[in-house]
């Protein structure tokens, strides 16, 4: 009876000890994940940024550029450029993606601006010139967002409450988690995500699956196993993200349409009306597929938020324009029209 005693009591401690060390090593995956997605201005490799821009328009000459240096609310300093139109104009804020800077979006810029519109590019912290601090992939970003649309209203040159949001990846995403603001006429999201979790998890697995295939060979026939540590490790990592800085680790998007509901509701939110929505994505997306964008169209069609839809064949992260640059800026320019009606630009009207 002892010797049976003693043999469960050694195998409660030895599961115990395996769980502790097997929770321990998670916890110090988690702890990499974090460090990993946070750090600041860390690039992607040029390599890994396949996406096409337009490259054929010439930009406005810089007597027409000014740079802007203004702050978030939590004081990060935050630098862009203001692209002025000889007249009072809408004006469209460009939001680049994670790990790339507001450089790789002068040439949409430049077509934006011939069409009529102001323009605002601006680096989210921990990319390009903005300050040195940590990135969140959304939440985080959300001020600084917010910052840009009251610097594109303070502009002599923006016609009041004509601001447009167009967000690529990380910067569509940011642009969908933005409180609903009476300045905002239209938002432009490209190829967002539905849950940021959804996409680390994906990535860790990637990565698992790499370390596995290059390192651990022997490991192979596990490889079924990688989704369930990758999405046990995410889940770890939110709460080390929130005991480090304070705030949530996860952005859902997916969940904006809810909170617009429940802001308009609210006494002070009468002046409120949801935005319209032009939802772009690639079929093929390998980054972050487009069951994203089908979970935000689902949220939408839930809440009666206007949400209008442009998916395309390609198999490129924010593909959609280098697969039909045409089709993309007609998609665009018919729901602009819509959106702004005697406020449209003339120039783009006529634009091809």
């Amino acid at each position: 009876m002892a010797g049976r005693h003693r043999w469960t009591s050694g195998l409660t401690a030895s599961t115990w000890l395996l769980g502790l060390t097997v929770t321990s090593g998670l916890t110090i995956l988690a702890s990499w994940v974090v460090e990993e997605f946070s750090s600041p201005h860390k690039l992607l490799a040029e390599a890994d940024f396949t996406w096409d821009v337009p490259t054929f328009y010439s930009e406005p000459p810089a007597t027409v550029q000014r740079p802007l240096l203004f702050k978030a609310v939590d004081g990060t300093l935050l630098r862009g450029d203001f692209w002025a139109q000889a007249q009072p104009a809408p004006t469209i804020i460009l939001c680049h993606g994670y790990r790339i800077h507001r450089s790789h979006l002068r040439s949409v810029a430049a077509v934006e601006y011939a069409c009529g519109y102001n323009v605002l590019l601006f680096d989210f912290r921990g990319h390009g010139d903005s300050d040195s601090v940590t990135t969140s992939g959304g939440n985080a970003e959300v001020r600084d967002l917010e910052a840009a649309i009251v610097v594109a209203s303070r502009q002599a040159e923006t016609l009041s409450n004509r601001i447009i949001i167009h967000g690529f990846s990380m910067g569509a995403a940011v642009a969908l988690l933005t409180p609903l603001q009476p300045e905002i006429v239209a938002i432009i999201a490209d190829s967002p995500y539905a849950r940021s979790d959804w996409v680390l998890s994906r990535m860790v697995t990637y990565r698992m699956h790499q370390a596995i295939h290059n390192w651990l060979p022997w490991l192979q026939p596990l490889q079924w196993v990688a989704p369930l540590l990758a999405a046990a490790i995410v889940a770890i990592s939110t709460i080390v993200f929130r005991l480090r800085f304070g705030y949530d680790f996860v952005a859902r998007p997916e969940a904006t349409f809810k909170r617009w509901q429940r802001k308009m509701h609210a006494k002070n939110g009468s002046h409120l009306h949801a935005v319209p929505i032009l939802l772009v994505h690639s079929f093929g997306d390998e980054l972050i597929p487009i069951a994203h964008a089908h979970q935000i169209v689902a949220q939408a069609k839930g809440y009666h938020v206007e949400l209008e839809t442009y998916f395309v064949d390609g198999r490129t992260h924010c593909g959609a324009y280098g697969y039909d640059p045409k089709q993309y800026g007609q998609v665009m320019k018919n729901f602009l029209e819509r959106c702004l009606r005697q406020d449209f630009p003339e120039q783009h009207r006529h634009f091809s």
